[in-house]
Parts: C-alpha cells; sequence; structure tokens
C-alpha cells in the first residue's frame, strides 16, 4: 500500500506519516454485549479511519496507473476508466478484455481487493441488439446484459441515447413533483424556489 503511494509521486513526509498512524493498529469486535480479544490489524487501515476511502482510492489508482499508462485514447485497444470504486473497462476484443479485467484481478487480489462478481456486468456495444453468452474469466463469471447504469448513465447495447434522455426526464419529473408544495408555497419567494430548482430538480 505504501509502495503504491510513492509510486503516485505522494510525499515522502505523507507517506511515513501514513505508516505511523497505521503501525501497531488493534481491533476488537463487538458481539452483542460481549467484546473478543483485541487482535493486530495487518493488512489495510483500520475499519472507520478517516485515511481508508483516500487510500482505497490512491491504491486503485496506482493499480489501474500501471496497466493503462501507456498510448492515447486513439491507438489504445483497452480503456479502463474508473470513479472511486466503480471501474470500467472498454476493449475492442474480448480477448484484450480478459487479459486486462486478469490482470486488475491479480493486482488487486495482491493488495487484499476482490471483485466482486455479482455486481460486475459484460455488454457488448453492437449496431443490433444480440444475445451474449455470459464473460467466463478465470474463476469469474460475469453476467451479460442488453443494458446498464454507470455512474447515473443509462447505457445500452446499441450505445442509444433515447433510453438515456427519457429515464433523466422522468428522474426530473419525479423530482419536481416531490418538491411541488415548495414551488407552489407563497412563503418561498422566487430566488430561494430558483435555488430549490437548481440545487434539487436540475442535477
Amino acid at each position: 500500500m505504501l509502495n503504491d503511494l510513492m509510486l503516485l509521486s505522494i510525499p515522502k513526509k505523507l507517506i511515513q506519516l501514513v505508516g505511523v498512524t497505521m503501525a501497531g493498529s488493534r481491533a476488537t469486535v463487538r458481539v452483542g454485549n460481549q467484546y473478543t480479544h483485541t487482535f493486530p490489524i495487518t493488512n489495510g487501515v483500520r475499519q472507520g479511519d478517516a485515511l481508508s476511502s483516500i487510500i482505497f482510492d490512491l491504491v486503485l489508482e496506482a493499480i489501474i496507473w500501471k496497466l493503462n499508462n501507456t498510448g492515447h485514447i486513439g491507438t489504445k485497444s483497452i480503456q479502463i476508466f474508473a470513479y472511486a470504486n466503480d471501474v470500467a473497462i472498454l476493449s475492442r476484443n474480448k480477448n484484450a478484455l480478459k487479459d486486462a479485467l486478469g490482470n486488475i484481478e491479480s493486482a488487486a487480489r495482491e493488495r487484499g481487493l476482490i471483485i466482486n462478481e455479482n455486481k460486475t456486468k459484460y455488454m457488448e456495444v453492437t449496431r443490433t441488439v444480440v444475445n451474449g453468452n455470459h464473460l467466463q474469466c478465470r474463476e469469474y463469471e460475469f453476467e451479460h446484459v442488453k443494458e446498464l447504469s454507470y455512474l447515473g448513465s443509462q447505457l445500452n447495447q446499441t450505445n442509444s441515447t433515447n433510453y438515456e434522455i427519457q429515464a433523466r426526464i422522468i428522474s426530473r419529473n419525479r423530482c419536481y413533483y416531490s418538491c411541488g408544495m415548495l414551488m407552489k408555497s407563497r412563503a418561498l419567494n422566487r430566488s430561494l424556489k430558483l435555488k430549490i430548482h437548481k440545487t434539487l430538480i436540475r442535477p
């Protein structure tokens, strides 16, 4: 984990401070009203640690950076996109996809991270809808789907935006009608209603 921080050029002083805060960490588990004996934490960070989400993102960034740091978008056969713990792998062919997925899985396993098979989906983007098979990669089998949601956007096999536009309109209408009483209220002035529209309805 600390080596990954060095790979990302995090200042050495900060890496040493992270190492000091995690050194000698111990924990206990509460079961009902009883506590277990304390045990040392030799892997990762303490549960609920303020650093845990930041370090997770940095470690995942290091894994992807190692596999995705050559070439550019026009020449690569593989594109890897990540936001927090959501990772999308785009490939021009199935074999390259399996290789990239296998490399990520191996690097993640070395750091104690495991792919969630149930939440990982596989989709082929073509001009026509196809009924493909599930993707088999090592001991994993990923479900083949015709559409999925990634970072709030609706993606589908034919790369059509119609469903995405319709989903956004429906979402906007639901939000608008849930705020209907506020928007019609005479107790709120126009500027406050505009603020509600910009912060709640529009997003």
